[in-house]
This record gives C-alpha cells, structure tokens and sequence, in this order.
C-alpha cells in the first residue's frame, strides 16, 4: 500500500462551527524542479508518500517517516498522530485505490529545519493551503495529479470535520508526550532533578539528584495507562493494572477480570465507560450525578459553574448518562440548563440513541419535547433511534412504545416541499426544524427512492427561481436560504425583480459530480433521474446541439413511450402530437415544419436495431434507453453544466456588442449561450484560457492557445461576461478545472458565432 501524507498544521486556533476555509491551514509538500517541452525549469511540488512495510497498522511508521523526511534528529516533525482520511467510493478513481491518505496534524511552533531543507533534494516546506488551491488554478507550479486529487479529498474531509462539536480540538492537541512532560501537576511527570533548596547559591552544588524508585514507578505506570488510552480505540481501565505492562497501538482481544467489580460490561451492546468503582476518579461530579438522577446535586454542580455539555472520554455528556440511566427528570433538567440534545458520543450516538436503546420511552418523550432535538441522526454504525427500536420489537413493550412515539414524532415533524427532475414532488421532514441540513434532506430522498447511500455524492439539494440556481452545500440550511431569497440573495446576484423570483428547492445532479465518475454508475433509478435531467436541459434549448442529434434524442424519446416496441404508425402519431417534446423550441421555430419528417426517417434507421440489441442485454428497456439517451448527452461538451444568466461583451466589436447569456460551467470549460437564439456563442477549455474577477459582476476571459479545430479569425483573443453571478461562476470553475477537463470526450470546437459543436 502507497501511503500519502497531508501533515496539516493551523495557522489559528480552530474550533467547530468556523467555516472551513484553506487560509485556515499550511500544508507540507515536497518540491523538485523540472523542464518540460523545452520550457524553463518549473518547481513541482507534491505531497509526501512512501511504501509501506509492514503490514501492522500504519500509524506509527507515518510519523517516523514524517520525522525522517523533515530531518530526523536534526529536529524533524514529529507530529501528533495520524488519523486515516476516508472519500466518498464514488469519487475513487480506479489508480488511486492503491494509496492511502493519512492526515497527520502538527502545531502552531513546529517549523521546517533550514539548514536540512538546503541540503535535501526534496526540500520540504509548509505553504498556505490557499496558496495551493490558487496554484492549481493558473498553472503557476505543478502537481501531479494523485496530489491535485487527495488535497481536495482532504478538503472534503476537513469541512465535514468543521461541522462536528469537538473534533477539531481532539484533531489538534498535543500528544500524550508533550503533554505529560510539561504537565508537573500530573503524577506521570518526572523530573530530571530535585529542586535546588534556597540558600545554595554555589552553582557547583547544582547536581542532579537520582530518583526515588517508587516514585520512578509510579510515575512509568501512569505514563503507561495515559499512552494506552492515546493509542487505542477501546480502554477499560482495569484496577489492578500493574506497572511496567507493554501496551498496543490497538486492543486486540479482551478478558473479563473476576476482580473488576460488581458490573461486567457486555461487550454485545453498546459501548459505554465502565461504571465500576473507579468511575468518580475518572469522570466529572456532573457526569456522576447525572447517571445517578440527583437532582439536587447535578442543579449545584451546575449553579457552581460546571459545564453541562462537557464530555469524558468516551464523548458522553451528562445528558448522555441521564438517558444511559433512564432518569427523565435529571435530563429535562440537563435541557432546561442548555444541554444540547444532538452531541454525539464516540460511536456517533445521541441522548436519544441511548435512551431508545435501553427502552426508556419517558426519556424519549422529554428529549422530543425540545425543538432542537434530531430525530434522524445517524450513528457510526448507520443507525438511527428508530432502526434500534425495530431492531428490538419483539423482545421489550418499552421499546414497541418507543418505535410509535418516533414514529409519530416523525409524522408531525414539519415538512418541506423538493422538486424532483422527473416532475414529481417529495414532502421531506424538518427532522432537525429549522436547523435540518442539506445533508439530512439528502439522505430522506436516497431512501425515498431506495439509492443505496454509495451515490450520496451523485445528486444534492439546489434552489431555484426564475433568475437564478444555486446549488447549495451539504451544511447549507434550506429554510435559512428560502427566507433569504427575496430579502436579500436575489437582490445580490441578479437583476431580476425579487417580487417574480419565487424559490423552489430542487433534486438535481450535482455539478461537481465528474464525467468519468458518472459512467460508472449502473444503477437504475440514479440512470433514472439523471435522464429527466439530461432530457428536462436537452428540451430547453440549454444543451446546443446539430440537427442529426435532434433526431437521434427525438428517436429514442419515441421509442421510449412504444416501450421498445418498433411501429412506424404510432411513432408518425406520436410526432404529429408531440412535436413540442421531442424538439427544443428555438429549433423548431427555425425549421419546424421538416422535423416531423426528418424525425420519422432518422427513428426508421436507427431503431429497427434497438428492440435486438434491448433483448440481447440483461436490463430492463427503460434503463437502457435511458442509458442511450444519457449516452448521447454526453457527447455534447455543455453536458452537466451548472447555468448561469449574464450578458457577452466582445471588446472591439462595433455597435451593441453586448448580448444576454447563458453561461454553463462543467468539467471541460465554460460555455455561453445566446439566451434567445439558444446558440452556441463562445466554448472554451480550461486549459485554453485565463480568467479574472476585475470586480465583483465582472468576468474577464483570456484566451491563451487554442487546441482544438477552429476558426482562428472569427474566435476573438478577449471577451468579458458582466453578471453579479461572477463570484459564484469564477469559484466554480476553480473547482471544476482541477478535475480531468476532457476526461474521455475528444471535442472539436468550431468557435464561429452562431455555430454548433462538432463531437469527433
């Protein structure tokens, strides 16, 4: 296994809830100097990576090979651990499953040996992570593409992690080394020598004392059990744990100790702290009292300042502990002091998980009376409340109770109205009110359609109106975006009156889903509505196109409503009635009365084959003629584009040079189409362009080489899009030419104007 680091190191304390953004960090990358195609040398910087060699878990020799490479001992990074990073499947290219990504986390003192960075071939340094990203983008530095690919994982990752209360600072403090040796209160501190009493003043007299064996040993047994509950994932603190004992970078099996006490934990269920005697010595007052539903002592203890969503080492609240126990009071009385109902334990677990695994309905009841409480968090396992409680129906009436009072939470939960590509619609819960994520309403439609959570990543939430789309974030609230819409967000990237742009949240593709990822998918229903997409884009005139692609879309179209079945007389009816769905608008003012004609000859030609070729695969007809469509689609170059509204200018073209636009952004470049005559202006690739945000509705567009077939007169050098959407266009684009630009598609752009796109 090839083994990749991102040794991320903040600029800044960084705590959950601040948004994730790259000047937050510096990153460590490698660098060598090489000539390409004649050209001056060029710097190429990389992430570190190395083989690994053994076939234990890795953790330990990442953080060797980080110290060797930053300097060994001439003082090289030790780093504070290192924490395995894990993408989506769908977004793993098929070269990348051999590497490994390991996040390994430095402080804010650590820095670079300069004296071993000049003499190394590789020169290590730390950059700004902005200053990558940036770099990715005007071609200034080079990065191999695994590099390219695992820093946007990575970024992925860390806004996931921005969004989760306490990872962040269990990400980034110091390790148990560093802190024991500068801890002296802690009884694993050990001095090198005894303190010097105040009247010697002879600096000869300053020797170093031996240390008392006793306390040597103590000091080495604390120092042991602080390590081993570092290292592992699961630690039972045992209380005859003796001294000088090895510990494991993980436990691999476990014995029940006859000695341990009166409880013995069953390690089939679920995993808690143990509640043996040493408990009090290890946990807070708070926790104590919560678990043993006092309430007189937990509203003192709280009265005196302790925090009531502080967390042990097992994540548990105190709220955690009243639900474990099953005391309803000590939680309402956690809730009505701030207790938030939604922190998770280490194994992804709310209160409410808790209390609805132990089948304690009253505490259910009490954590549901408060708004904020989510009824469909998942734990790590994939679980939410209700799956324990089905989980468990024929065993305990507690938890048959337990399954109607979320069953009916959820019926009254209020609900929200998405649009579906297909022209349905969906009423989806506010399981979290107001607060419910993106990422939650995603989750409800996956299941509402049976997707399997795998293509979470294919399609997301956008909100829409007559002006303007936005695909929005996995931690965006929609509520919050609805009630901004015309107050202020219209306002601010359009010109359109707020009055007529009524939103809709809408379940479309997601736009930074790549081509290549998307062939992968054999899915039926994701085929499905990924279809309704390319078809609902293609009638719109959004997808310019030559006439023989008309007909083809046109033929299958037909032979889609004929489910596979070939007749000439009921296509030639279809057509007469239904000219309007098969051909987009502008194309059939400009030459609608020989559509029906044309259409009828291209459907004999090319579908008297396909009822064969259907039979001859192992899916149903409608999944492949989908596929054909979709198959289709994919060969015109705007195919998956997010779109925009703006006006063309070309500088140095006389008289009214301006022309309103769609501009449609993809992983192969940007695209600008006449917003009347649905033509085709201007195609460009990344990699033939330079772009530039002059101000804030401005985008300046450069072309730097062409590299397809073209008209070299006609394709001016300059052009400028004006629109407020440009900050929105110009961050998408940054994202989106990262990816492969052409991925497989050979694209010949013919840029006259008022031309279409040639697919060779």
């Amino acid at each position: 296994m090839e083994i990749i680091l991102a040794v991320l190191q903040p600029k800044q304390n960084v705590i959950a809830g601040i948004e994730y953004r790259p000047k937050l960090y510096n990153i460590l990358l490698l660098d060598y100097k090489t000539t390409l195609h004649g050209e001056k040398s060029k710097v190429t910087k990389y992430l570190p990576t190395f083989t690994q060699t053994s076939s234990e878990e890795p953790r330990d020799e990442v953080l060797t090979h980080l110290f060797h490479i930053t300097g060994g001992e001439l003082g090289g990074i030790k780093g504070e651990r290192a924490i395995q990073v894990q993408w989506n499947k769908q977004t793993r290219r098929e070269s990348m499953t051999k590497f490994a990504l390991y996040c390994v986390p430095i402080n804010m003192r650590e820095k670079v040996n300069r004296v071993f960075t000049e003499k190394s071939s590789s020169s290590p340094g730390l950059f700004s992570l902005d200053y990558v990203i940036d770099t990715f983008n005007n071609g200034t530095v080079n990065y191999p593409p695994p590099t390219k690919f695992f820093i946007s994982q990575l970024e992925s990752w860390l806004r996931e992690k921005h969004q989760i209360a306490g990872v962040l600072d269990m990400l980034f403090c110091s390790r148990a080394e560093y802190r024991v040796k500068y801890s002296i209160s802690n009884p694993a501190y050990l001095p090198s020598h005894y303190d010097i009493p105040t009247n010697v003043t002879d600096q000869n007299l300053m020797v170093s004392s031996p240390m008392p064996e006793e306390i040597r040993q103590t000091a080495n047994e604390a120092m042991t059990k602080m390590l081993a509950i570092e290292k592992c994932d699961i630690v039972v603190i045992n209380p005859i744990f003796g001294s000088g004992l090895p510990y494991r970078t993980k436990v691999d099996n476990f014995v029940k100790n006859m000695y341990w006490g009166r409880e013995i934990p069953d390690y089939s269920s679920l995993s808690t702290p143990s509640t043996s005697s040493s408990y009090e010595s290890l946990y807070s007052e708070l926790h104590k009292y919560a678990r043993d539903g006092n309430l007189a002592a937990l509203s003192d203890k709280i009265n005196q300042g302790y925090y009531v969503n502080d967390i042990d080492s097992k994540r548990f609240t105190a709220l955690h502990w009243a639900a474990w126990s099953g005391h309803a009071e000590a939680a309402k009385l956690l809730l009505d002091f701030g207790a938030k109902p939604n922190l998770t334990n280490n194994l992804g677990q709310t209160p409410l998980h808790i209390a609805a695994y132990n089948g304690f309905p009253q505490v259910v009841e009490v954590l549901l009376k408060y708004p904020d409480t989510n009824i469909e968090v998942y734990d790590s396992s994939h679980k939410t409340a209700l799956n324990y409680c089905e989980e468990q129906l024929e065993r305990s009436p507690p938890h048959s109770q337990i399954y109607d009072i979320l069953k009916s939470a959820l019926k009254q939960a209020s609900q929200l109205s998405v649009h579906i590509v297909d022209g349905s619609k969906r009423l989806l819960r506010l399981s979290n009110g107001k607060s419910t994520t993106v990422q939650q309403l995603n989750r409800q439609l996956l299941r509402d359609f049976k997707i399997p959570d795998a293509y979470a990543e294919v399609f997301t939430i956008w909100i829409c109106s007559e002006s303007l789309e936005l695909q929005l974030k996995q931690h965006h609230r929609p509520m919050e975006h609805l009630n901004n819409w015309t107050k202020k967000i219209v306002g601010m990237l359009t010109d359109g009156d707020p009055k007529q742009e009524e939103p809709r949240l809408k379940w479309r593709r997601n736009a930074k889903i790549g081509l290549s990822d998307e062939k992968q998918i054999q899915h039926e229903k994701v085929i499905y509505l990924l279809f309704h997409e390319a078809y609902q884009n293609y009638i719109k005139a959004l997808y310019p196109c030559k006439d023989n692609d008309v007909c083809m879309f046109a033929s299958i179209y037909i032979f889609m409503h004929q489910n596979g079945d070939y007749e000439v007389s009921h296509a030639k009816s279809f057509v007469r009635e239904h000219l309007k769905t098969l051909v987009p608008e502008p194309m059939l003012k400009a030459k609608g009365h020989n559509w029906p004609t044309r259409i009828l000859d291209f459907y004999k030609k090319y579908c008297a084959n396909l009822k064969d070729e259907i039979s001859s695969r192992n899916e149903t007809v409608h999944k492949y003629l989908h596929m054909k469509f979709l198959e289709c689609s994919r060969n015109l170059t705007v195919y998956g584009s997010a779109f925009f509204t703006g006006n063309l200018h070309t500088p140095g073209v006389k008289g009214n040079n301006s022309t309103a636009c769609h501009i449609g952004i993809n992983d192969v470049g940007i695209h600008i189409i006449d917003s009347k005559s649905r033509v085709m202006l201007q195609s460009f690739r990344y990699t033939e362009i330079q772009w530039s945000l002059p101000d804030i509705s401005s985008l300046d567009i450069k072309v730097k080489r062409f590299e397809g077939k073209f008209d070299r007169n006609s394709t001016p050098r300059q052009i400028a899009i004006r629109t407020k959407q440009a900050g929105l266009i110009d961050h998408l684009m940054k994202k989106l030419s990262q990816m492969h630009a052409l991925d497989d598609r050979v694209v010949d752009i013919r840029y006259s104007r008022g031309s279409n796109i040639n697919i060779v």
